[in-house]
């Protein structure tokens, strides 16, 4: 199985493209309750193509993608570069290279199971100033819907790493000890992806979790896709409903 930092090397222009964004609802809540503004620093770790960096940068605010996958980071420099507040640096978030108490926010997008462990808290615990805010962010879909249902039946079956790499193993106490003491809020926000067949074979595609294109599970993957979505598509397309799940407070500081 490949290392975490290598599995989306080849998956950057579909991540890239067919990934869904996160609602402004979102961040408005997550810049309103932390109080952010121009000056103050902001380190978007696992930041990946920059999807939750963008975001951030377009409301003005200056913004460190760190990222350790070379192709990711590559593509988050060609997309944002030109943005007024970005920067990038090659790292991971168990060992940042960032100077000690500098940062007013860390947000990990979609990111932060692949760095969930105690070495990557105190690495917090450094880089945070005192009363910086950590927000840790994911998109869920909702199993309420026979879509959802029937996709993830399908991802059980032909994707051997579905189950190990699940963002939604992790369970409320492992976030929870990231945040201080009695911080922690957790708000949820609607969220869609609405695809045509290619966007959906891109979002499959996109994720780590793929089986390898040209295996006999990656062909079979496709096939069954493609009736999946004819069988739900309107006028062409299907969607997606997601949760937005903001987990956010202040750093829990030894």
């Amino acid at each position: 199985m490949k290392q975490a930092t290598e599995r989306f090397s080849d998956r950057v222009e579909d991540y890239r493209k067919y990934r869904p964004g996160y609602p402004q609802e979102m961040i408005k809540a997550l810049l309103s309750a932390t109080d952010v503004h121009p000056q103050s620093v902001i380190t978007d770790i696992g930041a990946g193509t920059g999807i939750l960096t963008r975001l951030l940068l377009e409301k003005g605010l200056q913004v460190c993608a760190v990222e350790p996958n070379d192709a990711m980071r590559q593509a988050a420099d060609q997309s944002l570069a030109g943005m007024p507040g970005y920067t990038s640096r090659k790292a991971p978030a168990e060992q940042t290279g960032l100077p000690d108490h500098t940062v007013d926010l860390i947000t990990a997008a979609q990111s932060f199971h692949w760095f969930c462990n105690e070495v990557t808290r105190t690495e917090f615990q450094r880089i945070a100033k005192p009363n910086a805010y950590l927000a840790l962010i994911w998109n869920k879909r909702r199993f309420s819907s026979p879509l959802q249902r029937d996709y993830d039946a399908i991802l059980r079956q032909l994707s051997p790493d579905y189950a190990y790499v699940n963002h939604m193993n992790l369970k409320d106490e492992d976030i929870r000890r990231f945040f201080a003491a009695g911080d922690m809020e957790q708000h949820v926000f609607e969220n869609s992806q609405c695809m045509d067949l290619d966007a959906l074979i891109g979002r499959v595609r996109s994720v780590s979790y793929c089986p390898q294109e040209g295996s006999a599970n990656y062909t079979r993957l496709i096939l069954v896709l493609t009736e999946l979505h004819r069988t739900y598509q309107i006028n062409g397309k299907i969607t997606f409903e997601y949760d937005t799940n903001l987990y956010l407070g202040r750093i829990h500081v030894r």
